[in-house]
């Protein structure tokens, strides 16, 4: 237990960034479709109701002191109030009226003859206003601004997710480049396993018909670096060189293919197990931009149907 305990613990730091940059990602996704969107909303509704307290008490004073009101000066009181605000009012004239109507009705510190008197002028006015009837919402009368923040907001977490991913990618091919002991193609050592991937190769180049005049390995026991063998066939000669690596091909073994192809002064062909990282990748254009021709291949294969459909078409 301690021991598994203790291994989270070194997993969790060795991918400290990672973690943090998916914690924004959410934190990002939450606040974009949550909070913010929940905090514009309350401040409005603080407006509004603001708004609507001092609409209540401008109209209840007037209409207490006796003094003649319209409705067109409701309309305006109103309008003033979203000016102030920079709101939309959510009452009509006849809700507001309605509104400053129970302001008063619940103000028993006004004695009942004048509430009564009061409540009475309110209604009179109410009874007068004819408001027209509020069309049925249409779809297309959906509020956007909602559903582009909700667009927004999955497009950052996307974003975000796909340069987590990216970036762990990227790390993963550094890991390569630093790392000079590639993993070999199976179980066992890598002189003997790539021996074995080695014998593969020449016997797909056998069954294409190449000529083979130097087999520059012949045992296991031999070193792992450079060509395996030197061909001949109707398009030229060719050093091939194969690597049996689990990993992708880093830039160091690259390095090393392009140095043997520049002593030789030969096209070469790069047999391996697994792909290329990007930067060995960019690696071998820079090298055929530098020497104006197509001087360098690579195969990627495990099987022998895989490897002798790459280097038909090069060398056969």
């Amino acid at each position: 237990m301690k021991e598994e305990i203790k291994n989270g613990w070194k997993w969790a730091l060795s991918h400290f960034w990672n973690l943090f940059s998916i914690v924004g990602v959410i934190a990002t996704f939450y606040f974009s479709l949550f909070y913010i969107p929940g905090y514009a909303k309350e401040n409005l509704y603080s407006k509004s109701a603001l708004a609507q307290q001092e609409i209540i008490q401008d109209l209840g004073e007037n209409i207490y002191n006796g003094n003649s009101f319209a409705i067109k000066d409701v309309v305006a009181l109103i309008e003033q109030k979203e000016i102030f605000y920079k709101i939309d009012f959510p009452y009509s004239v006849k809700q507001t009226m309605l509104l400053v109507k129970n302001h008063f009705s619940n103000n028993h510190y006004i004695p009942l003859d004048k509430r009564n008197s009061i409540s009475k002028l309110i209604q009179s006015q109410v009874d007068n206003i004819k408001e027209s009837s509020v069309p049925e919402k249409e779809w297309w009368d959906v509020d956007y601004s909602k559903i582009i923040s909700v667009i927004l907001a999955l497009l950052t977490a996307l974003v975000g997710l796909l340069s987590i991913i990216q970036k762990n990618k990227q790390d993963a091919e550094v890991e390569i480049e630093l790392d000079d002991e590639n993993n070999p193609f199976e179980e066992g050592t890598v002189s003997h396993r790539g021996f074995e991937y080695t014998q593969m190769v020449g016997e797909v180049l056998k069954e294409l018909g190449v000529e083979v005049p130097k087999e520059l390995r012949n045992s296991p026991q031999q070193p792992v670096y450079g060509p395996e063998f030197e061909i001949q066939s109707e398009k030229g000669r060719f050093l091939i060189e194969t690597k049996a690596y689990r990993q992708k091909v880093g830039v160091n073994t690259i390095r090393g293919f392009l140095y043997t192809l520049r002593q030789g002064d030969k096209p070469g062909v790069l047999v391996a197990s697994s792909s290329l990282t990007v930067r060995a990748k960019q690696m071998i254009d820079q090298y055929k931009k530098k020497s104006g021709k197509d001087s360098v291949f690579v195969v990627t294969g495990v099987t022998k149907g895989d490897i002798r459909a790459g280097l038909k078409g090069i060398v056969a």
